[in-house]
């Protein structure tokens, strides 16, 4: 029971990328004067700048626009113009550009065809950072054409790179892109150390959006391979971040989980607990169905701990919900668990009194 990742347009879920508000700005518009091929008068260098700066203008107004697809046609209007004036070190940096804005809608093979390119240019330049952001997408569009031998060597190699730069903020990127990558391969324990690695350096970092997603996508991992107390560790930290920010979703989830872990491992009263806080909130969301299933789950701890008058209580509160629903088949599901629950005690009246409510009713 996995708590999925935040909803971001960019970047696409389980991916650390580069932030959509850097993209633009390290572009070159163009080299110095000094520079200016043979090819061309000044005149016409002048002017082929000029035209090759519109493009790209209008390339980032288009973006910020949401006009993503015309934002990509006058990138490769000025990336055209930049390769007749052999401009290297804008070319890169314009294909680069092409790389996010593809990956981000999707367009995987546009994508990879980008970022080869930028790769191929990048290690003429020897342009490492480049080199190692061009690997990344590399890496994570493979990943998403389910090509994961490629996919892990492009990252294993985008990771060397960030390491080499000192780049805490790429290699942190790396580390969880790589782990994502072994967690798709069902290498979960390689995937747990690798997001472990990752979280270290968000929080020297002090990145807290990162810190969020890996303590989920950790809490994930471990719940995953069974090892229910690192769960409950990285869940809980995860449960701070939420309740600070007062996320009441993430939050009803995130101690959804817990409840699990925490009932896997025995420790019932613990799984109330959380039960209870959960319960107290999704009554206040007013979210009926959320109400029922955490009754449910109360029904069943209290059960564990052998308090079946308690059990009792969470299985005639569900019932109540259920009716107010007027969902049959969890009226049913609810009334078969409140008969259990009056067997276990003795309570025989209690079921009654609803067998009698229900038929009066139809």
């Amino acid at each position: 029971m996995n708590i999925g990742s935040q909803v971001n347009t960019y970047p696409p879920k389980g991916h650390c990328a580069v932030p959509a508000e850097d993209w633009f700005g390290q572009l070159t518009l163009g080299p110095p004067v000094e520079a200016v091929p043979c090819a061309f008068t000044p005149e016409q260098y002048r002017a082929s700048i000029a035209e090759a700066h519109r493009y790209l203008q209008a390339g980032i107004a288009k973006y910020h626009q949401g006009v993503h697809h015309a934002a990509l046609k006058a990138f490769q209007k000025a990336l055209q113009v930049y390769r007749e004036l052999e401009d290297l070190t804008a070319e890169v940096q314009i294909l680069i550009v092409m790389t996010r804005l593809n990956y981000s809608l999707g367009e995987y093979l546009w994508a990879i065809d980008c970022a080869r390119q930028s790769l191929a240019i990048a290690n003429l330049l020897a342009t490492k950072p480049l080199m190692q952001e061009a690997l990344s997408y590399l890496g994570n569009s493979y990943r998403h054409l389910g090509d994961l031998d490629k996919a892990s060597d492009a990252m294993d190699q985008s990771l060397k790179l960030a390491e080499e730069l000192g780049d805490t903020s790429a290699t942190m990127r790396a580390l969880s892109n790589l782990a994502l990558i072994h967690r798709t391969q069902n290498n979960a324990e390689v995937a747990a150390q690798l997001y472990e690695n990752s979280l270290a350096l968000a929080e020297s970092l002090g990145d807290q959006a990162t810190q969020e997603q890996l303590l989920r996508n950790l809490g994930n991992t471990y719940h995953a391979l069974g090892d229910s107390a690192k769960a409950i560790t990285y869940y809980d930290s995860l449960l701070r971040f939420a309740r600070d920010r007062m996320d009441h979703q993430v939050v009803s989830k995130i101690l959804r989980n817990l409840n699990s872990a925490c009932y896997a491992l025995g420790d019932y009263r613990r799984a109330i607990a959380y039960l209870q806080e959960r319960l107290e909130l999704v009554r206040h969301l007013g979210d009926y169905r959320a109400e029922a299933q955490t009754l449910e789950s109360l029904g069943i701890a209290y059960e564990a701990l052998g308090n079946g008058s308690q059990a009792l209580q969470c299985r005639e509160e569900r019932l109540q919900v259920a009716l107010q629903l007027s969902d049959e088949l969890l009226q049913r599901q609810a009334l078969t668990s409140l008969k259990t629950a009056c067997l276990a005690v003795g309570d025989f009246e209690r079921f009654q009194r609803y067998i009698n409510y229900l038929t009066d009713s139809m």
